[in-house]
């Protein structure tokens, strides 16, 4: 369903395929800047590797979530991106969550619109750092975009919200599943639990 969604995106803002392969009248020439907020990270109150009842809120990496803390920081629908070490990688958040000292943070109302952009960026050509590669907010916010008019935007936040919505559940449930096989493989391989007489 991400495939979709990127198809999508290709075909009516690179391709222009429902204008006959012209970028239409009435879109425009902007930047990132004009469309999202992008803030750096923060470093957070206190780290732990492992989630307990009392510390469970995601710290988010550049590349991945590296822990949890006790505090969010973000509890609302982010994209979050490495400002420091890893670059390329677009998180999504929907929910609580600590994005680290070494990440950007973008929100804005054209969340699915924006994470394509993101996606095909071009980070390499962006690394400011010489020992460690770094990329700043205000590059973030310079990158060179066409924004399509509202209708367009609604439209595509629609469709490829709906796809991804069913994405992100088939994602969790096949994390349950996961954790449910993890937890349930070593009972039955100690025979803790017994199946032979269950009729399949």
């Amino acid at each position: 369903m991400s495939e979709q969604a990127a198809a999508i995106y290709k075909a009516w803002f690179i391709n222009f395929e429902m204008n006959n392969g012209i970028c239409p009248d009435d879109w425009t020439d902007g930047v990132l800047g004009d469309i999202a907020e992008i803030a750096s990270g923060k470093r957070p109150p206190m780290k732990q590797n492992n989630k307990t009842d009392d510390v469970c809120i995601p710290l988010v990496g550049a590349a991945s979530i590296m822990g949890y803390t006790n505090t969010v920081l973000y509890d609302s629908k982010i994209l979050v991106t490495g400002r420091v070490g890893t670059h390329g990688v677009i998180q999504r958040f929907n929910q609580g969550c600590w994005p680290s000292d070494n990440t950007l943070v973008i929100t804005t109302d054209r969340y699915e619109f924006v994470n394509q952009i993101l996606l095909g960026v071009d980070y390499k050509s962006m690394n400011r750092g010489s020992t460690q590669p770094l990329i700043t907010q205000g590059d973030l916010k310079k990158i060179e975009i066409i924004l399509p008019n509202d209708a367009a935007l609604d439209e595509f936040e629609n469709l490829a919200g709906g796809l991804m919505s069913q994405y992100e559940k088939n994602v969790k449930e096949n994390a349950k599943l996961s954790e449910l096989r993890d937890s349930l493989l070593p009972k039955l391989m100690s025979g803790e639990l017994e199946v032979s007489e269950i009729d399949f």
